[in-house]
């Protein structure tokens, strides 16, 4: 059951965090996998039998090229996940200039945009695309208004595209991490002790956690769910945990 063998992956910020876990956990289960980022990373696609690409997915030419290349690598691709993105925790929205905002809509909107507009046409019939939106994309956040409101328009790309390749048998389907040890979430980043206060597990999550859920978006057992964003953030939006509850009041 959630075997990959003989399955085709390609994860766009593949590199670090989220996306090397799920490379990985892939791996294991017998996918042939490449990688895409902007910084280069052949040693470490090599630690897991990966394949490395360089592109700045932002770019289409690039991206583009990417897709090519990892078709002609691995074949046709039973799987895209369109993982590239940063994290902000600020400014706020009257503090802001159009450089932040546009910025976050050049690297998290647009480089699901043109991995939705490139992948298909590189996919096997039947095939998996998982974006990785927020969990922010679905709460009010002082500071995070840039970040969450790409994440709430890569929700919005899941659904139509979902619709858009029905007739294809490929499921799209996006995931919304909460909180998650990765580079961009060290140990003294001041959203560590917020979301642990928050999180009704009360901890941050890990990269694996994650990549777990999208092994099981990606395998050919989970042919059923298409155009939905599934929470993955120890609770956070479905209500208060006790031990949140007796922080407030202590």
């Amino acid at each position: 059951m959630f075997s990959l063998a003989h399955k085709t992956a390609l994860i766009t910020g593949g590199t670090s965090g989220i996306g090397l876990a799920t490379a990985k956990r892939f791996a294991t289960a017998g996918a042939k996998v490449v990688i895409v980022g902007r910084r280069d990373a052949a040693a470490i696609a090599a630690e897991f039998g990966g394949i490395f690409i360089k592109a700045d997915v932002m770019d289409r030419q690039q991206l583009a090229a990417a897709f090519d290349k990892a078709e002609q690598a691995i074949g046709k691709l039973d799987i895209v996940m369109n993982n590239a993105g940063i994290d902000n925790n600020g400014p706020l929205i009257d503090e802001s200039d159009d450089t932040e905002f546009q910025r976050m809509i050049d690297i998290n909107l647009k480089s699901v945009y043109n991995g939705l507009h490139y992948g298909p046409r590189h996919m096997k019939d039947g095939g998996r695309i998982i974006n990785t939106a927020s969990v922010a994309a679905r709460l009010g956040l002082p500071g995070y208004a840039q970040y969450a409101a790409t994440k709430a328009a890569i929700i919005s790309l899941t659904r139509n595209a979902a619709m858009e390749l029905v007739p294809r048998k490929i499921c799209v389907n996006a995931i919304c991490p909460g909180s998650i040890w990765t580079e961009a979430l060290p140990m003294d980043h001041p959203e560590v002790a917020i979301a642990e206060g928050l999180c009704p597990m009360g901890r941050i999550g890990t990269p694996e956690e994650v990549a777990a859920l999208c092994h099981f978006l990606a395998a050919p057992d989970c042919g059923y769910i298409t155009g939905q964003a599934i929470n993955i953030d120890g609770g956070v939006s479905a209500g208060f945990g006790g031990h949140t509850i007796l922080s407030v009041l202590s």
